[in-house]
C-alpha cells in the first residue's frame, strides 16, 4: 500500500483547512498541561531527583504511596504530556514487587539488599544526567549514543521524552510518542543513532517551529500528534475496499471500525449515534448477540464495575468475605478470546516465556555467543550484554517472532544472526515448532463493545492500567498488562484485548462533561461526527409516510437553529426526537410542548431575547414546506408577524 508523504507543505495545508478546532483544542489542553506541569515541577524539582529516596521513587506499593513513577504513570500525571501507562513496571530500572515483597530490576530478579544502594544511587544519577544533557539540547553527549551509551535510561524512550517535556524550558520537545509513531515520523526525519528518538523528537519540533513560528511550541505537540493520526487513518483508508469485499462489509464506518479497533460517534443530541453503533456491531457479528457488549458510563461507574474489583461472598459458615470479580469488559474480552480459531501451528510464545524463566533463573550466563551473553529485560525484550564490558543491545521478541514466521524477514538485518540463534535454542532445547501460517484468520468471530456516553464517566480511572492495552497498536498479547488486583488471582497469568475485540463509544457534542474526557485517551480513538442530517434515513424507516413531513419540519428548525447567536450545529435537533411522534399519535403540537420546547429552552435560557428566540423557532418547526430563508436571521425576524 502506498502511504501517504509527510511534508511541512502537506502539513500546513491540512492544518488551514482544520485551524479553528485544531487551536481550540490545544489551547484547552496547554492550559491543563501547563497548570500540571507547573505543580509537578513544584513538588518534583530537578534537584530532587538525586536526593529522593528509593521508596520516593518506586512503583508498585500502590496509590496511597505518591511516588515519583506512580505519578507520571498513573497518578496525578499520567496525563500530563503524554501517557506511558502499561507494560511492565521495569520501564522505571527498579520497582517494588508485592508478591516477593522485595525490590526488582528490569529483567524480574530480586535486588540483594546488599547491592540495592549503590544500585539506586546509579540509577538516580543516571536518569539526572540524561535529563540534564536533553534540557541543554547536547546529543553529541556520549549518553545519546543509543548503541554504546551506559546510561540505564537511554532505551527508555517513553519516560525520559516525558520528563524531557516537562523539565526543558523552552518547549525543545513535543510530548509526541515517537515510538508509537516511529514509522511514521521517520518518513520525515528519520531517527540516528546518536540521540535517537529524543534528537528526532526536538529536531520535528524546531523544524515545524521555524517554518510555521505562529504555532505556539506550548500546542505544537497535540497538533502534530492529530495530524499524525490524520495521516495515518489516511493510509488506512486505502485498504478498506479491499476489507470491505473480504469481509462483505457495507457501511463505511464499519470499515472505519476495522481499521482502527476504536470508534467515537460523536455529535448532537438525538442523532441517533446509539442506534448506528449498534447497526454497525450486528453488521459485523452478523446480529449475533452473544459477540455484542453494551454499557452506558455515568459519573459514578468506576474501574470495579468495568475492569475487575472485590466483591462480598458467602462463606460456607455464613460470614462474608470479599472475592476479585471480573467487570463486564473483561469478562467480554475473555469470551472473545475463547472464541479465537487457532488454525496452523505455532507454538511461540509458550517456547519464548520458557526460555525467558531458564534464563532467569539459572545461575550461569546463557551465552549467545563467544563473549556475548543473554538477560532478560522483560517479556517483550532480551538483552544482548558482553563480557568485555563494551555496551548491550536489545533483542525483541517481536523481531525473533517476525523471523520464526519468515526466514527472509530483512527488515533490521543486522539483528538477524542473533535472532536464528536464538530460534535455534527455542527449537533444540524448548520445542519450538515449525511455524505453519493458520488457515483461518484468528479474528474470524468479530466482538464489538458499545460504550454509551462514554464522556460522562472518568475515563481514566474506569479503564486503568488499560489505558495501554487499549491503543490499537498494542491489541493482543503485546499489550499484556498485570490488573490491579492481579496479586490476588490463583495465575500470574496477565490481561491483554485480544485483537478480534471492537470498541465503539457514543458522546454528545454539547454535553458538559466533554472536557474531562482524558486527552491522552483521545488519542486512542477516531472520531468521527454523526449529523442529524445523516441520520434522516432512521425516520424513513421508522416512521413511514410520515417521514416527508417530519423531515421538513426537523430541517427547518436546524437551520435556525444554526443561526441563532448563542448556538450552532452542535445544537441540532437530531432525527429521534422526532420519533416520539408515535407516541403522540403524530400530534406535532404535543412533540413541540412536550419534548421539543423544554430542550430548546434549556438550550437558549440566560441568552439575549430569549423569548423571541423561542418563538423563531417554533414558527421554523410550524412549517411544512421549504421556504424557511425568511427565519434564518433570528435577529431580523418579528414575532408579531
Amino acid at each position: 500500500m502506498l502511504k501517504r508523504k509527510v511534508s511541512l507543505d502537506d502539513f500546513y495545508a491540512w492544518y488551514q483547512e482544520n485551524k479553528i478546532r485544531l487551536r481550540e483544542d490545544a489551547f484547552k489542553y496547554s492550559i491543563h498541561n501547563e497548570k500540571l506541569r507547573e505543580e509537578f515541577l513544584k513538588e518534583w524539582p530537578l534537584d530532587r531527583i538525586l536526593t529522593m529516596s528509593i521508596d520516593e521513587y518506586i512503583i508498585g506499593k500502590g496509590a496511597k504511596s505518591n511516588s515519583f513513577c506512580y505519578a507520571l504513570e498513573a497518578g496525578k500525571y499520567q496525563s500530563l504530556f503524554m501517557g506511558i501507562g502499561g507494560g511492565g513496571s521495569s520501564k522505571f530500572g527498579i520497582y517494588w514487587n508485592e508478591n516477593t515483597k522485595s525490590y526488582k530490576n528490569q529483567a524480574n530478579k530480586i535486588i540483594p539488599e546488599s547491592e540495592l544502594e549503590d544500585r539506586f544511587n546509579k540509577l538516580k544519577s543516571d536518569l539526572y544526567e540524561i535529563i540534564q544533557a536533553g534540557r541543554m539540547l547536547d546529543f553529541n553527549n556520549p549518553i545519546f549514543d543509543i548503541k554504546k551509551s551506559k546510561n540505564e535510561f537511554i532505551g527508555r524512550s517513553a519516560v525520559v521524552t516525558k520528563l524531557l517535556c516537562i523539565y526543558s524550558e523552552n518547549h525543545s520537545f513535543l510530548g509526541v510518542n515517537m515510538n508509537s509513531q516511529n514509522e511514521f515520523w521517520n518518513r520525515l526525519i528519520p531517527q540516528s543513532n546518536q540521540g535517537g528518538p529524543y534528537r528526532q523528537n526536538h529536531e520535528i519540533c524546531k523544524l515545524f517551529s521555524k517554518t510555521y513560528p505562529e504555532l505556539e511550541s506550548s500546542m505544537l505537540g497535540s497538533i502534530l500528534f492529530e495530524y499524525s493520526k490524520d495521516c495515518i487513518d489516511s493510509d488506512n483508508k486505502q485498504g478498506e475496499k479491499e476489507m470491505s469485499e473480504q469481509n462483505n462489509i457495507h457501511h463505511p464506518l464499519s470499515n472505519i471500525l476495522l481499521q482502527s479497533k476504536n470508534l467515537i460517534l460523536r455529535g448532537a443530541p438525538g442523532t441517533g449515534k446509539t442506534y448506528l453503533a449498534k447497526e454497525i456491531a450486528a453488521e459485523l457479528t452478523g446480529g449475533n448477540e452473544d459477540q455484542i457488549g453494551f454499557v452506558q458510563f455515568h459519573p459514578s461507574y468506576d474501574y470495579t464495575d468495568f475492569v475487575e474489583g472485590l466483591r462480598p461472598i458467602s462463606n460456607e459458615d455464613g460470614s462474608i468475605g470479599f472475592k476479585p470479580q471480573d467487570g463486564i469488559f473483561k469478562k467480554f474480552c475473555q469470551k472473545a478470546k475463547e472464541a479465537q480459531k487457532t488454525g496452523g501451528q505455532d507454538n511461540f510464545d509458550e517456547a519464548w516465556d520458557s526460555y525467558l524463566a531458564y534464563i532467569n533463573n539459572s545461575d550461569e550466563k546463557e551465552y549467545l555467543t563467544k563473549g556475548s551473553y543473554l538477560s532478560v529485560n522483560s517479556r517483550q525484550n532480551l538483552s544482548v550484554n558482553y563480557d568485555k564490558g563494551t555496551s548491550g543491545w536489545s533483542l525483541s521478541r517481536n523481531y525473533v517472532y517476525e523471523l520464526y514466521k519468515d526466514s527472509n524477514y530483512n527488515k533490521q538485518n543486522y539483528y538477524k544472526s542473533e535472532g536464528k540463534k536464538v530460534l535455534e535454542t527455542l527449537k533444540k532445547r524448548f520445542g519450538l515448532k515449525d511455524y505453519i501460517s493458520p488457515t483461518e484468520i484468528n479474528t474470524d468471530k468479530k466482538f464489538v463493545f458499545i460504550i454509551d456516553e462514554i464522556n460522562r464517566g472518568e475515563i481514566s480511572k474506569i479503564f486503568g492500567e488499560l489505558f495501554f492495552s487499549i491503543d490499537p497498536g498494542y491489541r493482543g498479547r503485546d499489550g499484556e498488562v498485570s490488573t490491579q488486583y492481579a496479586n490476588l488471582h490463583e495465575t500470574d497469568e496477565k490481561f491483554y484485548i485480544p485483537d478480534n475485540v471492537y470498541i465503539i463509544g457514543t458522546m454528545n457534542d454539547i454535553d458538559r462533561s466533554v472536557d474531562t474526557f482524558d486527552f491522552a485517551m483521545r488519542r486512542r480513538f477516531r472520531f468521527v461526527e454523526v449529523t442529524a442530517e445523516s441520520q434522516l434515513y432512521i425516520l424513513d424507516k421508522k416512521l413511514g409516510e410520515h417521514a416527508e413531513e417530519a423531515k421538513t419540519r426537523l430541517r427547518n428548525l436546524n437551520a435556525v437553529i444554526e443561526n441563532v447567536q448563542e448556538l450552532n450545529s452542535h445544537y441540532h435537533i437530531g432525527p429521534s426526537y422526532f420519533l416520539k411522534l408515535k407516541d403522540v399519535d403524530f400530534d406535532y403540537e404535543l412533540l413541540w410542548s412536550d419534548y421539543l420546547k423544554p430542550l430548546l429552552e434549556d438550550y437558549v435560557r440566560g441568552s439575549y431575547e430569549e423569548d423571541e428566540t423561542l418563538q423563531t423557532l417554533k414558527k421554523a418547526f410550524d412549517l411544512t414546506n421549504n421556504e424557511q430563508t425568511d427565519l434564518q436571521d433570528t435577529g431580523d425576524y418579528d414575532a408579531d408577524n
